[in-house]
């Protein structure tokens, strides 16, 4: 507690140590002189006897003061000068720094949700992902991974094995609303793909498994919150 007590007092103790060490001096060098040294000589000797006045400060400041913390004091004190010495330093490592820590901090929002955190649908636990291994399907549309969409209707049909099956595919679309046309990320997506996740609607109605018994109807949309 004392030493925490001394950082609040740290000028008043500091001042008591110099007046206490230049009387020490004085009367030394006082009593060499009274011996017959000269006066230099008798300052050489008394230093030499003493180590080095900063030497003597710097090993009464360690009783006084946590080492570490007045080496961080000290530390954090010369960085602020050096700091408004060199503004242009100082402007380039403050943007390092916060390129820094906001590229590590969208890398973590990431992971944390990709990774830490889970899907927010109805027991996430339970989700398993089928992949499929192939050569591209079409010049226009399809990948290695598209599972085509009679296995998928195959696997629906195995209640034995799982409660629900749905089928995605993430792609591009062209969206305009009377302007000039964008590219959107969309899915396509089976009808069963909400009742499954247990996804609710905040507006409107979601896709259904009778929205997937009409081959070639206009294709019902449904729009992220977000969008």
């Amino acid at each position: 507690m004392n030493r925490i007590l001394n950082w609040f007092r740290l000028r008043r103790l500091e001042g008591d140590l110099d007046r206490e060490l230049h009387y020490h001096i004085d009367r030394r060098v006082s009593d060499l002189i009274h011996s017959g040294l000269p006066e230099p000589e008798a300052r050489r000797r008394v230093a030499l006897e003493l180590g080095g006045a900063t030497q003597l400060r710097e090993e009464v400041r360690d009783i006084w003061l946590s080492r570490w913390l007045r080496d961080f004091a000290y530390d954090l004190r010369f960085s602020a000068r050096s700091f408004f010495r060199s503004p242009s330093f100082t402007a380039t490592a403050v943007l390092s720094l916060a390129l820094g820590i906001g590229a590590t901090t969208a890398l973590y929002s990431l992971i944390d949700q990709i990774v830490l955190r889970a899907l927010p649908v109805d027991h996430p636990e339970r989700l398993v992902l089928f992949d499929w291994n192939g050569e591209q399907l079409a010049e226009t549309f399809g990948s290695f991974s598209l599972m085509s969409y009679p296995i998928c209707r195959d696997l629906q049909e195995q209640k034995q094995f799982f409660d629900g099956v749905f089928c995605r595919a993430a792609t591009t679309i062209n969206f305009s609303t009377g302007e000039e046309p964008k590219l959107a990320a969309a899915e396509l997506v089976s009808g069963t793909y909400f009742s499954v996740l247990g996804v609710r609607p905040a507006l409107g109605r979601l896709l259904s498994s009778h929205d997937d018994q009409t081959p070639g109807s206009s294709p019902e949309v449904v729009l992220s919150y977000d969008f």
